[in-house]
């Protein structure tokens, strides 16, 4: 006979993006506590990427019975502008574009990113000249 499902709540967690995944931070089973520290890590850290998520217990999966199902509530994205801490609501999801339906390449945009030349221009400079004076005071043969 195969075991009887355990019914699982709700749970909510909260991410923060690192390199090109997300670890997961918080877990709750409270929607309004989670976003209350979401809210919170936000205003914390307003630069980083978070992510609010609900985890729904996959029942059909295989296994230990510790697969989710998860679906966004809402997404932090610091490059969309506003003033720090606001967060946006998740967008509904949308099919693919045409484009992409087709299999036609997206042209990519490279970001321009300017190089601090002064500062490292000043750090040889002062690289040389400490350099230069640590010779001069035990590197020339003295009296």
């Amino acid at each position: 006979m195969a075991p009887v499902p355990i019914a699982q709540p709700t749970r909510f967690a909260i991410q923060k993006a690192r390199g090109k995944g997300w670890k997961t931070l918080e877990v709750g089973e409270d929607l309004d506590h989670a976003r209350a520290r979401f809210n919170l890590m936000v205003r914390v850290n307003p630069r980083a990427y978070f992510r609010l998520i609900q985890l729904d217990h996959n029942a059909r999966a295989g296994g230990d019975g510790i697969e989710f199902n998860w679906k966004l509530i809402e997404l932090h994205d610091p490059n969309q502008g506003g003033a720090a801490g606001t967060v946006r609501q998740a967008a509904p999801a949308r099919g693919a574009p045409r484009s992409a339906a087709r299999g036609e390449a997206k042209p990519r945009r490279r970001e321009r990113v300017r190089l601090p030349l002064r500062f490292y221009a000043a750090v040889v400079l002062a690289g040389v000249l400490i350099g230069g004076l640590l010779y001069l005071r035990y590197g020339l043969p003295g009296p």
